[in-house]
């Protein structure tokens, strides 16, 4: 493993994945064939995709503002995240919504 090659755990999830710092959560998911609910196309619009961060929110990007709104609207709590909208900046262990 690179420095720059992290590791993404998911709560229930056979194996760790590893991703290059700075590639978006959503996209690291799908491309383990990890199931998400998603339906906006990765805007950030229909929630579907939130996660809970349980280790490592400090690797991860600020919230955007379209995640900042929605957060909002919703109630979020500070370790709710949309996928979509979250970049992996380092190691996480996250649980996804069922």
């Amino acid at each position: 493993m690179s420095d720059t090659t992290k590791t993404l755990h998911v709560k229930g999830f056979f194996s760790p994945i590893e991703f290059i710092a700075g590639d978006n959560l959503l996209n690291t998911l799908n491309a383990a064939g990890v199931s998400i609910a998603q339906s906006c196309e990765g805007n950030g619009t229909c929630t579907t995709c939130r996660v809970f961060i349980l280790k490592g929110s400090e690797n991860c990007n600020a919230r955007t503002e379209i995640e900042i709104e929605r957060a909002e609207e919703r109630g979020f709590k500070d370790n709710e995240r949309l996928a979509c909208q979250t970049e992996l900046l380092g190691s996480v262990e996250i649980e996804i919504e069922k």
